[in-house]
């Protein structure tokens, strides 16, 4: 209990990311413990304060309990209210640091940052992790075409059924124009390659219909990496690698999934291997 209340004075406390509350609100939750215990610390300083004057705080208590417990509540509950406008101005301008604006999903920052983490983690637990770099084909075409509004509708609609498809442990990213990333945490590549071509399907399956009822189809290619070698590999290299399988998926055709590797089983569906 000791450490816990030292780690939320000191500002170090992380909460639980299992709880969604937290999750969502981590900054302003935190914000509002601090402030209730220094709420609770400042009416200690004064019980403290009275004493040192020769004034018995038991006796007045017992006198006006009304009268404290109003005042410790107030003082409390104010600190608490000014805990959580600190706390959520803090969140909003995490999500704003971290987040791309226009599709709400991650940016580079925080995928590099989860990356790094990852490499720790795949080191010590011996995982696989895996990296899908999707790109949207043709997409000047329908900037060209309908004009850039809807091509950023387009692209909203294509971070919700990216969004849509990631597990809890995933990470969705929009690092471009119209460049994704899906960074998969203790996920082969065959796996990855299965979730890569669940996911080209479904966007070529699912079209955009605009405010003029316009049907906007559209396709995508994706290029997949896998390691499980933390120590010669790093996040920038398996992105590389990832990159390098896209430029092949576009190479030879476009609207198909290529791993950079072949993968450790058969697959289903649309998918290539490099050799």
């Amino acid at each position: 209990m000791i450490t816990y209340i030292t780690e939320l004075i000191t500002g170090n406390y992380q909460p639980p990311t299992e709880t969604p509350a937290s999750a969502k609100h981590p900054n302003r939750n935190k914000r509002i413990v601090q402030f209730i215990l220094f709420g609770m610390v400042i009416d200690l300083l004064l019980i403290l304060a009275e004493l040192a004057a020769g004034v018995s705080p038991l006796e007045n208590i017992t006198r006006h309990p009304w009268l404290y417990g109003y005042i410790f509540l107030i003082t409390v509950g104010a600190f608490a209210f000014f805990g959580a406008m600190v706390g959520s101005k803090e969140d909003q301008l995490e999500k704003l640091a971290l987040r791309d604006p226009l599709t709400g999903l991650f940016n580079s920052r925080y995928l590099w940052a989860r990356m790094g983490e990852q490499w720790a983690t795949g080191k010590r637990e011996k995982i696989d992790s895996s990296l899908i770099l999707f790109d949207l084909d043709f997409f000047k075409r329908v900037n060209d075409r309908y004009g850039h509004p809807v091509g950023d509708e387009l692209l909203k609609h294509i971070g919700k059924i990216l969004q849509h498809a990631a597990r809890r442990s995933d990470v969705v990213s929009r690092i471009g124009g119209e460049e994704f990333v899906f960074f998969l945490p203790n996920t082969s590549a065959t796996a990855a390659a299965a979730i890569a071509e669940r996911i080209r399907d479904t966007i070529c399956r699912t079209p955009l219909i605009t405010d003029k009822k316009h049907r906007i189809s559209i396709t995508i290619s994706a290029g997949v990496a896998s390691t499980n070698d933390y120590a010669s590999t790093t996040p920038r290299t398996l992105y590389a690698e990832a990159d390098k399988a896209l430029y092949l998926a576009k190479k030879h055709g476009r609207n198909r999934v290529i791993t950079s590797k072949p993968p450790e089983k058969d697959v289903h569906g649309n998918i290539e291997t490099r050799a």
